[in-house]
């Protein structure tokens, strides 16, 4: 039970109970154990339970609670399971029957396992069943076995992801016994059952594949040895050799690599796509190479990730291919990894379909022929002017060579340059052979004529293969730019925000559509920032639907719409933008045409992106943490300093001031007036030092904890100056303090009592470096829209290295005119609210003597 608690905070747990074939009992063990959890106080819901005639399991439906299962759809009502229901009631754990199902209506996935692993997401635990028939990598072995063709199937990804799996078990002489007496189906269903499926012969095949399939489960365990590398392509026989080799993957407990090679990067066919799905599905990672020789990529993809074993489908090999690729590409492969093991998996031939949709329309077809027409009459001219000119036949032939290339180039197919050159054979008998316009000719012009159609053959392939490597080559450097654009700008991110504006600018720059990125605000969607072309800006002229579906990817953490599982009929394709591959941050949402294909090299392109944007997310938040751990490393700093300070620096006016109270108290009787008058004095000026000097420790204070706010409102000036020296340290009456502004009226912007203890403290500070009878001048002007107040004295003046450090926290020393020795504070503290005012504050020595200390604040005019 502890177990089922704690799922609530991760991940649901998967529980599969697994059969060989419907009747054994799978429904019924699953809702016998539902039973025992209910009374173990665990809430159990039932989600969905196929509604077969079969008292002994709907009578264990009794006392669970059950989600609707009725559905309406096109009219009608279906018995189909309920996500969104599921999804409201969040029970701990889930009864969900018939894993393998094909949802009737595919509103969110087209597979109820793609629907349960929402659930699992969720934290939601589920128990669910399925028949072995039904695992994908089995689905040609159990055709063999039974000779019949399984339509629904369960990914092994999805299958092993499984925390646990209960092997659902009975004889298959037993089973047989079942259908005859029509517990499994009615009596018509049984017999039909009976006579196809359900023989003894294909019970003990599908018994015996579930019952390796659990032995191998449980001894894969062990750490993973083997690397795997499956080649496939277009071939409709490749499904077979990708099943066999996730089998063998699994048998092996190796990692598997599924490798496509594609000539260029043309638009890649629709059974390729779905192959490499599969593989997908399978578990396997799927990469694609280009490029001409296949031997050679594999040989040095193998070589690069240390491939231990290779399986490839058998096939035979043309005699052009062979002399086009050096060999049989098995005999290449021998000979260069003679290390690595290979399994190749026969297969039976399989007739391609005649209705192959081509990728050129019939538009493009006429264009290029009449392309094709028009450079053979140009040529042809071209040709009657040389015999006219009696310029020798050889460069005819040249020019119908040069026809051939230039239609190559033009029309960017192979089989336009091979026409091209078969007809500029026929031309060129038929226009400048003897006889003329004859397409006989003499057995000395065969010769020129063959030469003419392999030169011509050979430099339209080489054209167009140019050319599609002259695109590849564009495209991949379109794309190399791309990801450096993304990762210089990247590295000057300081903040989320910036990194969300740099996906949005590389994605629409790699997509060229709109794009919106959705940024996580608590736990919703905040308004989205637009990218429509080279500026951004925030809208939240959205559609509703594209906000739901970017608030359930935020929710899910994983990708929807478009090329995806979950929404696959959205034309959006939407990205959740992650933080350490795990929690999301934001939301991007790339709006696509509905026609549009997005291509595994965008796709592969854009994931990178992201993943360089997850990588600068994190640094930016191990910056915002370095920072934090720095702050309270400071504060903890001034916090000893301060302690420290206090103990040295106040311990001597308290002691002072207990000393004479004491006298006071024990000998006031016998002491003179002026005896006392003195005492008095010397415990009140150390009164009035500890209090300013607590003044400045909770100002300071306040600072290092950050909660120092500026409250600023229009002051006089000379309001502000003249309370100022209402609050002199004693001592002052042994100066000369005077003051002078230059307009009574002078209004600035601050926080008044602020800017009074600045003043004070450059006051007192002057009182306690400076000899007695010393002048203290207080000047304040308007200047470039600013107050520029003046403090000077003219007492000795202050060294430049004193200079430097004079504001900093915790710099004093000691003079002689006093005993005591301030702890660095009060300047420090002037400094920090002068700038927060939004003011400058600084020191000079003045010429012949003294020292003059200055600061600006905004005047009030200026702001309003």
């Amino acid at each position: 039970m502890a177990e089922f608690e704690k799922s609530k905070m991760i991940q649901g747990r998967l529980k599969i109970f697994l059969g060989y074939a419907a009747g054994v009992g799978k429904t019924y063990e699953m809702l016998e154990e539902a039973q025992q959890l209910k009374k173990r106080g665990i809430d159990v819901v039932v989600g969905y339970v196929e509604p077969h005639d079969r008292p002994e399991t709907t009578s264990l439906l009794q006392g669970l609670e059950q989600l609707p299962q009725k559905a309406h759809y096109s009219d009608i009502f279906v018995n189909e399971f309920n996500l969104d229901a599921a999804l409201k009631r969040h029970p701990n754990v889930l009864i969900v029957d018939e894993l393998a199902h094909t949802n009737t209506n595919q509103k969110y996935h087209k597979k109820r396992y793609q629907d349960i692993g929402v659930l699992l997401e969720a934290g939601v635990n589920v128990y669910t069943t399925m028949n072995i028939q039904h695992l994908e990598s089995l689905h040609d072995v159990i055709s063999r076995l039974t000779h019949v063709e399984v339509q629904e199937s369960v990914p092994d990804s999805f299958f092993d992801r499984a925390d646990q799996i209960e092997l659902v078990d009975i004889d298959p002489e037993e089973l047989l016994e079942r259908m005859r007496l029509g517990k499994i189906y009615s009596p018509s269903e049984a017999q039909r059952a009976l006579d196809n499926f359900f023989t003894e012969r294909n019970l003990t095949a599908l018994r015996e594949t579930a019952l390796r399939r659990m032995t191998m489960r449980m001894s894969v365990q062990q750490e993973t040895t083997e690397k795997l590398l499956v080649c496939f392509s277009g071939s409709p026989t490749s499904k077979s050799v990708l099943r066999s080799a996730a089998q063998l993957a699994h048998a092996l407990s190796g990692e598997i690599i599924a490798l496509y090679i594609s000539r260029d990067e043309s638009d890649i066919p629709v059974v390729v796509k779905e192959n490499s799905r599969l593989a997908e599905e399978l578990g396997m990672r799927v990469v694609t190479l280009y490029g001409e020789q296949r031997g050679d990529l594999i040989t040095e993809y193998c070589k690069a990730q240390h491939i231990t074993k290779l399986i490839l489908g058998s096939g035979r090999t043309s005699w052009l291919a062979k002399i086009r690729y050096h060999g049989s590409l098995i005999d290449q492969l021998n000979q260069e990894l003679p290390s690595v093991d290979k399994y190749i998996i026969p297969h039976k031939k399989v007739h391609r379909h005649t209705s192959v949709k081509r990728n050129t329309s019939t538009d493009v077809g006429l264009k290029n022929i009449a392309v094709i027409m028009a450079f053979l009459t140009l040529a042809t001219l071209v040709g009657n002017l040389y015999v006219l000119a009696h310029i020798a036949s050889i460069n005819i032939v040249l020019i119908y060579i040069l026809t051939v290339m230039f239609v190559s180039l033009l029309t960017h197919t192979r089989w336009s340059g091979a026409l091209t050159a078969v007809l500029s054979v026929v031309l060129y008998n038929f226009f400048f052979t003897i006889p003329y316009g004859s397409l006989l000719s003499n057995s000395q012009n065969w010769v020129t004529f063959i030469m003419m159609g392999i030169i011509g053959l050979l430099s339209s392939s080489w054209t167009t293969r140019l050319q599609a490597q002259s695109a590849y080559e564009a495209n991949r450097a379109n794309r190399t730019e791309i990801l450096l654009d993304a990762s210089h700008a990247f590295e000057k991110t300081n903040t989320i925000d910036d990194v969300l504006m740099v996906l949005g600018r590389q994605a629409h720059k790699l997509f060229k559509a709109k794009v919106s990125i959705y940024s996580k605000e608590k736990e919703d969607l905040g308004i989205p920032m637009v990218f429509e072309g080279p500026s951004s800006a925030n809208s939240s002229l959205t559609a509703d639907n594209e906000r739901a579906v970017a608030t359930w990817v935020l929710k899910h953490n994983h990708a929807a719409g478009k090329m995806t599982d979950t929404l696959p009929n959205e034309s959006n394709w939407y990205l959740p933008i992650q933080e350490n591959n795990q929690s999301t941050v934001a939301v991007m949402c790339i709006s696509l045409a509905k026609q549009t294909q997005l291509d595994d090299l965008n796709r592969n392109l854009m994931t990178s992106i992201l993943d360089t944007g997850s990588l600068a997310i994190q640094r930016i938040r191990e910056a915002e943490a370095r920072r934090r751990a720095n702050a309270m490393i400071h504060q903890e700093k001034l916090r000893y300093e301060l302690l420290r300070g206090i103990s040295h620096d106040l311990r001597t006016p308290l002691t002072t001031i207990s000393g004479n109270a004491d006298i006071l108290k024990t000998q006031g009787e016998k002491l003179s007036t002026t005896q006392i008058s003195l005492l008095s004095k010397a415990i009140y000026n150390d009164s009035v030092w500890l209090t300013q000097m607590v003044e400045n420790l909770l100002s300071m204070t306040r600072i290092t904890n950050g909660r120092f706010q500026i409250k600023a409102h229009p002051e006089l000036m000379v309001e502000i100056v003249n309370e100022a020296l209402q609050h002199l340290s004693p001592g002052v009456e042994t100066h000369e303090v005077t003051f002078k502004i230059s307009d009574d009226m002078m209004m600035v912007s601050v926080d008044a009592q602020l800017i009074i203890q600045v003043i004070v403290n450059i006051i007192n500070n002057a009182i306690q470096y400076t000899p007695r009878n010393s002048r203290i001048s207080i000047h304040v002007v308007s200047q470039n829209n600013m107050a520029l107040a003046s403090i000077t004295n003219n007492g000795p003046h202050i060294s430049e290295e004193s200079q430097e450090h004079l504001f900093d926290l915790f710099y004093s020393k000691r003079n002689g005119n006093s005993s005591r020795r301030g702890m660095g504070i009060g300047l420090a503290l002037c400094r920090t609210i002068i700038q927060a005012s939004g003011g400058e504050i600084g020191v000079k020595n003045e010429v012949p003597e003294g020292v003059s200390f200055y600061f600006t604040l905004p005047l009030w005019e200026d702001e309003k």
